[in-house]
């Protein structure tokens, strides 16, 4: 499931970058860039702990919200397998939300290529 995201992810940005204008979905996306690669999303620790704290919310959730994405299940434990750790912090719940929602898209076929 995790190797999924990560090809569908990196598809999916392929897919929506440039353009006119923002594009806030690929803006979601984009932040959670540094779910692709744990050396990455370990150093934002020490580079940006705020930016940590959002991505460490956002496995957090992703583990807690199995009853409405059942994907989430196995992507929880490969997430947690590979070290991504998880916490509870306070967000944007509208961009949460959203950001969720892709992800359950990005565990999908759409973006396969």
């Amino acid at each position: 499931m995790y190797s999924q995201f990560v090809k569908n992810m990196e598809w999916f940005l392929e897919l929506n970058k440039g353009g006119k204008g923002q594009n806030y979905r690929y803006e979601l996306v984009k932040r959670l860039e540094p779910l692709t690669d744990i050396h990455r999303f370990k150093v934002l620790k020490t580079d940006d702990i705020e930016y940590y704290n959002e991505l460490l919310n956002i496995v957090w959730l992703i583990g807690h919200n199995i009853e409405k994405y059942p994907s989430f299940k196995a992507l929880s434990w490969e997430l947690w397998g590979y070290g991504f750790d998880g916490e509870e912090h306070s967000s944007n719940g509208k961009d949460v939300d959203e950001q969720l929602r892709i992800i359950d898209l990005l565990l999908g076929t759409q973006y396969w290529h």
